[in-house]
């Protein structure tokens, strides 16, 4: 969907009005009213911006009569945002854009042209590895947005303090502190899985990255050692191997991003 699809998204904005006058309301019976409308109102808001967020952030449209599947360029991506200067999502990228320049440099300036021409896929696959880091590094950075909207170390107390007026409070209202509880634990469960999806994308972005430099490395080893022997057999099968390694790159980010999806609704992982 478009970004205006999912800002007038009704379930989106149904399950934000409920979520928050459910919190208002709660917080309007234990405290006051003035508190209560305006916890409610920022509860709605964060519940409405998370859905939002993720819905833009993981929703690519499909390609007329392209098939469905965890491929990460399959389709064409959504802007997404930078990632902060310093964040490590941003030192992971440039890192993966230094190793990608680095490469294309040593394919451009590989001076026997049968090489250059076996070598060319190399560049091909980390430029592709390249543009699924530069969407992961959007994602996390989303992500980290959208977890930041929620405050857990207050929800924290607002779960406590909820818990000790159920268990010393009047039987009448019972009932509903435990919905509130419950509107609260659901609220602490999203942003753990905010930041659990975070650390995946962020796992996976480190690995991709260091699999990509020492790719570097083999590549530059694959150069010297052929202007040694001029053995082209054995280069072709080297150079294969390395093409084999940036396909299990992609393969490892597109498991990663699907853990990620199960990790935001609520799934458990595989073998879990």
């Amino acid at each position: 969907m478009a970004l205006r699809d999912h800002l007038t998204e009704p379930w989106g904005v149904l399950a934000a009005g409920l979520i928050g006058g459910l919190g208002g309301a709660v917080t309007a019976a234990t405290v006051s009213a003035g508190v209560g409308i305006a916890l409610g109102m920022g509860v709605a808001a964060a519940v409405y911006g998370l859905r939002v967020g993720l819905g833009v952030a993981f929703d690519r449209p499909s390609a007329p009569g392209a098939p469905d599947g965890p491929e990460l360029l399959a389709t064409p991506t959504r802007r997404l945002p930078e990632p902060p200067t310093g964040s490590p999502a941003e030192l992971w990228l440039r890192r993966a854009e230094g190793a990608a320049g680095a490469l294309r440099q040593q394919v451009a300036s590989e001076e026997d042209p049968i090489l250059r021409s076996q070598i060319d896929q190399v560049d091909e696959g980390a430029v592709s590895v390249l543009g699924d880091l530069r969407r992961f590094a959007g994602q996390v950075t989303l992500l980290a947005d959208t977890a930041a909207w929620i405050d857990a170390p207050a929800l924290h107390e607002e779960y406590e303090a909820l818990t000790f007026a159920l268990q010393t409070g009047p039987a009448n209202l019972r009932d509903e502190r435990q919905r509130g509880i419950q509107a609260v634990r659901d609220q602490l469960d999203s942003h753990q899985r905010l930041t659990e999806a975070q650390e995946t994308l962020l796992v996976r972005m480190q690995a991709a990255v260091l699999g990509l430099e020492g790719l570097v490395v083999r590549l530059a080893e694959l150069s010297t050692m052929h202007a040694a022997s001029d053995v082209v057999g054995d280069t072709t099968s080297r150079v294969r191997l390395l093409t084999e390694d940036l396909d299990g790159l992609r393969s490892g980010l597109a498991d990663a991003e699907a853990l990620s999806r199960q990790v935001l609704a609520g799934e458990p992982p595989p073998g879990g």
